[in-house]
């Protein structure tokens, strides 16, 4: 420590603790921090998500028009096109791509592609699994076993006490 103090070493119930809230929040982050993109035709004309899919898993692309757009929506299927949308939409426009299942594993990409106009697009992957919530149980079952090894710590822990006696 600074300036010549000293600090006790940090117990191992306190790193359990504190990594376990660590993967609890970094899980949050992770799942919370979704953005919705915005393209035009003068700037961000093209924008491009990649991912391994499963078997079984989603992709959900939803569309709202600033101003009157056109454009497409292209999916790869390992560098292969598989299906092509091609959208119009007036201004203050909603549209939601029909849902894209993948039949195997492999990498797939989203290409959307605003020809005029302007929109806000969100690329959302609904996995069948479900293997990237598995950071929940483990988090909490680490930040436990932390809470519970302290417990245990401060029942074994000596008082340390100074008596006076009264003369």
């Amino acid at each position: 420590m600074g300036a010549g103090g000293s600090a006790d070493a940090m117990k191992f119930s306190d790193v359990l603790i504190l990594v376990g809230i660590g993967i609890l929040c970094a899980g949050f982050i992770i799942h919370g921090w979704v953005g919705n993109i915005e393209l035009d035709d003068e700037e961000n004309q093209t924008y491009l998500k990649t991912a391994h899919l499963l078997n079984g898993d989603k992709l959900t692309i939803d569309l709202e028009s600033i101003t009157d757009s056109e454009g497409k929506i292209v999916i790869f299927q390992d560098s292969v096109e598989i299906e092509q949308i091609d959208f119009q939409l007036s201004s203050g426009e909603d549209y939601s791509a029909p849902t894209f299942t993948s039949k195997e594993y492999d990498k797939y990409s989203v290409e959307i592609t605003i020809s005029s106009g302007s929109v806000e697009a969100d690329v959302d992957i609904n996995r069948t699994l479900m293997l990237d919530f598995i950071i929940y149980p483990i988090g909490a079952a680490i930040l436990l076993f932390g809470l519970q090894k302290r417990r245990n710590e401060m029942d074994v822990e000596s008082i340390d006490a100074e008596l006076e006696s009264k003369e």
